[in-house]
């Protein structure tokens, strides 16, 4: 048999069989089907032309900063926040709790990579938790 959508299988089983949440039932399985779902066309909008990232010319221009879930260590810490920069691949890991905001964020830059490095020109990160 082809790969018939939710409306059309529920029609071919609905004429041979029955039972109590059919519907649900029939529902479920063709929401989790694989097929399925790959074959479904997404409605989203057309995503724009990628824009690669500048390459940078000097190190320290250009830094990417990623946040990462950890054990809670002796200290509490649950979370260490990873600055690269990405000329040089220098690497800096901060340790702090989940529970950082923007302002935090900011403070801890300012003290451990602008002190040392000073002004740069773009930060790119994706802000993974």
């Amino acid at each position: 048999m082809a790969h018939p959508r939710k409306n059309k299988t529920r029609k071919i089983i609905s004429n041979h069989y029955y039972w109590p949440g059919i519907v649900i039932n029939i529902n479920r399985y063709v929401r989790n089907c694989d097929n399925y779902c790959r074959s479904i066309i997404p409605q989203d909008k057309t995503l724009g032309l990628l824009k690669p990232l500048l390459i940078p010319e000097r190190p320290w221009q250009y830094i990417s900063i990623d946040f990462y879930k950890l054990p809670i260590d002796r200290n509490g810490y649950n979370m260490a926040i990873v600055i690269v920069d990405r000329f040089s691949k220098r690497l800096f890991l901060i340790p702090y709790y989940k529970n950082i905001n923007t302002k935090e964020a900011a403070r801890l830059y300012i003290y451990y990579v602008y002190q040392i490095y000073g002004p740069l020109d773009t930060i790119v990160s994706d802000r993974g938790l």
